[in-house]
């Protein structure tokens, strides 16, 4: 989780920059840093459950973007169906309501991310790159409180996406046509 919080302390220090430092370049690198913060932490956080340590950069890598993202767009769907339904106060509405917050911070991050990598017409603000870095910063503290709930762990691995593994219908082999024979082909 080290290099997570280091991106997170490197988003804040560029967004830091004093006025006659801070470019557009600096607000759009610090956006960009901060999702990838909150991407490296859950990446790290997955990983940790492998039990071989020397394999775990090799299943980080099988983390993507976009699954990731769809995960957590699907998880904050549900989370906010539940939440909704106004449930009584208890343990399972305290990790909803801070898995939330992760599965929304990285969702916005995300976006605000592809903004500010290549969304030239727009130009990022000092608000917007701090208010980017004070989801993030809600999503590590969130996360903290939740990371040894079950429900957590499952968002995590949920995070891997299902692309290739969705149950399939199997289709019964098809029959051989019976063969005709030839007419013009003599019978011996």
């Amino acid at each position: 989780m080290a290099f997570a919080d280091d991106l997170l302390a490197l988003a804040q220090d560029i967004a830091n920059l004093p006025s006659e430092a801070r470019r557009q370049a600096n607000l759009r690198r610090s956006v960009s840093t901060a999702y990838y913060a909150l991407f490296h932490l859950l990446i790290s956080e997955a990983t940790l459950n492998w039990a071989r340590p020397e394999l775990r950069p090799m299943l980080g890598r099988l983390f993507d973007h976009g699954p990731m993202c769809s995960a957590s767009e699907n998880k904050e769907a549900d989370l906010n169906r539940y939440l909704g339904g106004d449930p009584p106060e208890s343990p399972e509405r305290t990790v909803a309501q801070h898995l939330r917050t992760v599965c929304r911070a990285f969702v916005q991050a995300q976006q605000r991310r592809v903004d500010a990598d290549y969304n030239m017409g727009k130009e990022v603000t000092e608000t917007e790159a701090l208010t980017q870095i004070d989801s993030v910063t809600e999503a590590f503290k969130s996360w903290n409180i939740i990371r040894n709930d079950a429900t957590a762990q499952v968002y995590l691995l949920s995070m891997l996406g299902n692309r290739d593994r969705r149950e399939r219908k199997v289709n019964p082999p098809k029959q051989p046509k019976p063969r005709r024979s030839n007419p013009r082909l003599p019978i011996a």
